[in-house]
């Protein structure tokens, strides 16, 4: 289920002035003004430093919406992700002191990367806090570009607080994730760009965890075109935003932060220079359920060869959650990072086949003799069916001391070939059935 947060000016009118300000963990000054002429001068400093993405039409999405869908590929960026314009901006900004000090960034994600990368290239010491139970891959990532890697807290939050403690002692300059004018001047930058390479988008997707990136990309892409419509997107694992802006409309769900695949967007306090700029600038909000991130990472790679995380999928699947409200419209949206897990991408991918009838478990009774197996196995590949795995089963069934089973898992063309193939094995004289789980 996917709920539409806002129809008129709900966005603007259902915040709670005295829940707003005591949301935030950065104590910026709201009242910091970042204009789009901001966000230029932040795309001339990154000019040779990050990479011009590309916007790219996804076919088959156009097809789900009868319209078009422009895909930005932030997962093509230096290290992965839009992380490292907004990081870069910030650095750029420090004082000789400032950068002789070193700077320190909380972050259990891409976040970290992108101030490491850049830290490293422009010869500031960098020291990342990263939550104890971040994953082996991405705290190797973060060294490898440079930086001093600290695992502390089991939250972002308990990250944080011991990051301020080595800000008193050593006189580090925080890099904050997503609240802080530069960070939001150097995200914005994406809207520039998207609006440059499809002046005519109807609406922009926008993930929004922190809110940093929405927060650039909605100041950058109103000013260039007031009449575009900008909606921002949340897991319903994480509704953080969402549950500021709109307090007496957003359901509440059984799911946690933890329990989402999209984690670089599970932002349990978004930043109050954020709240403050989304609040006057976004139109509408989505709230996508986790099956439809999963299944927006899978189409990705099918459809696109795109390989992205679940937060950089986030807007194809509020595209794919509620095609509807998109009919006939030109949509952008940004694809944020592909740093996922391999070992979560393989899942992923071997899902979608069982879901899509491409991957097929039979339970196959057989004869417990001699030369009945290769018989079984010509009888599917005949039949053009390709065997993934296949295991022999005589001991815990009910079943007559000369006879057995197999569970062989089969790959298909599709649900109508999976049941051709049933049918030969039948004809073949093997009692057969589809396993649904």
């Amino acid at each position: 289920m996917v709920k539409s947060m806002v129809s008129g000016n709900i966005l603007k009118s259902g915040v709670s002035e005295e829940r707003f300000n005591l949301i935030g963990i950065s104590g910026q000054n709201t009242s910091y003004s970042i204009t789009k002429e901001t966000i230029e001068d932040a795309a001339r400093q990154l000019k040779g430093i990050v990479k011009r993405t590309p916007m790219v039409e996804s076919f088959w999405l156009n097809s789900k919406i009868k319209g078009q869908v422009y895909l930005k590929l932030e997962n093509i960026q230096v290290t992965g992700s839009f992380k490292p314009r907004g990081a870069y901006i910030k650095l750029n900004s420090l004082t000789p002191d400032e950068r002789s000090k070193g700077v320190i960034a909380m972050s259990a994600s891409n976040h970290a990367q992108g101030v490491a990368y850049n830290a490293q290239k422009m010869g500031i010491p960098a020291t990342i806090v990263m939550p104890e139970n971040t994953p082996i891959s991405k705290v190797e990532s973060t060294r490898h570009y440079g930086a001093s890697v600290i695992l502390h807290g089991n939250t972002i939050i308990e990250s944080r607080d011991f990051a301020m403690q080595l800000i008193k002692k050593h006189g580090y300059t925080m890099v904050h994730p997503f609240d802080d004018p530069c960070i939001i001047a150097g995200q914005g930058t994406i809207g520039l760009e998207m609006l440059a390479d499809v002046p005519d988008l109807d609406v922009l997707i926008v993930p929004v965890g922190g809110g940093g990136l929405a927060a650039g990309i909605c100041i950058a892409a109103k000013a260039i075109n007031p009449k575009i419509q900008i909606i921002g997107v949340q897991s319903a694992a994480c509704q953080s935003m969402a549950e500021i802006l709109f307090p007496n409309t957003v359901v509440q769900t059984c799911l946690r932060s933890d329990q989402t695949i999209a984690d670089g967007i599970a932002v349990k306090y978004p930043g109050t220079l954020n709240l403050s700029i989304l609040k006057d600038h976004l139109d509408d909000f989505l709230i996508v359920e986790e099956h439809f991130i999963e299944t927006a990472i899978e189409r990705l790679v099918v459809h696109n060869k795109i390989v992205v995380e679940g937060a950089g999928a986030i807007g194809v699947a509020a595209i794919l959650s509620t095609p509807g409200i998109f009919q006939g419209r030109k949509v952008g949206t940004i694809i944020g990072g592909g740093n996922i897990d391999s070992r979560v991408l393989s899942n992923l991918l071997l899902r979608g086949m069982v879901q899509n009838g491409k991957l097929v478990r039979f339970k196959i009774q057989i004869d417990d003799a001699p030369g009945i197996l290769g018989h079984l196995t010509q009888i599917i590949g005949k039949a053009g069916g390709n065997i993934f795995e296949i295991s022999h089963q005589r001991l815990f069934n009910n079943i007559a001391t000369k006879t057995a089973y197999l569970d062989a898992v089969v790959e298909t063309r599709n649900c109508e070939h999976a049941i051709t193939i049933c049918q030969s094995l039948m004809s073949g004289g093997f009692q057969t059935e589809i396993m649904e789980e």
